[in-house]
C-alpha cells in the first residue's frame, strides 16, 4: 500500500547532494534514490530561502574559480527552475519586511537553545 503524501523540506545538505556539489556530495545516491521514491509517491517539496542562500554561500566559497562557475550556474539554473514550477520543489514565499522583523524578534531565544538564523527561518517558514 502506498504511503500518503508528505511535505517534505529541502533542506541545504539536500540540496547540495542533489546538485553533486563536491565536498557536500557524499550521500548523494542516497538522497536521488530517496527523492525518486518520494516523487513517485506523490510527495511535495519546498525549498526553503535559507536553503538557497547557504546552497549559494558554499557554492560561492570553493577555491575553483572554474567549479565555482560550473556550480553557480547549475544551481541558479535549479532554483530558477523551482520558481518557475519546473523542478520537483516549490520555493517557500520569500520574506517580506515584516516577516523578517518577526524571524528576528524571536531570534534571541532559539539563539539561546543554540540554534542558528538559518534554521530558525526554516521553522519559521
Amino acid at each position: 500500500m502506498p504511503e500518503k503524501p508528505v511535505i517534505w523540506i529541502v533542506d541545504t545538505s539536500v540540496f547540495l547532494n542533489v546538485l553533486d556539489v563536491p565536498h557536500f556530495n557524499q550521500k548523494r545516491g542516497e538522497v536521488l534514490a530517496d527523492f525518486e521514491r518520494r516523487i513517485n509517491n506523490k510527495d511535495t517539496f519546498l525549498l526553503p530561502i535559507t536553503s538557497v542562500i547557504e546552497t549559494g554561500n558554499h557554492i560561492a566559497r570553493f577555491n575553483n574559480g572554474n567549479q565555482r562557475q560550473i556550480f553557480a550556474r547549475k544551481f541558479t539554473d535549479q532554483v530558477l527552475a523551482s520558481i518557475e514550477g519546473e523542478s520537483p520543489w516549490k520555493p517557500l514565499r520569500f520574506p517580506e519586511a515584516e516577516d523578517i522583523e518577526e524571524w528576528l524578534a524571536d531570534f534571541p531565544n532559539t539563539a539561546q537553545a543554540g540554534m542558528g538564523l538559518g534554521d530558525h527561518i526554516i521553522i519559521k517558514q
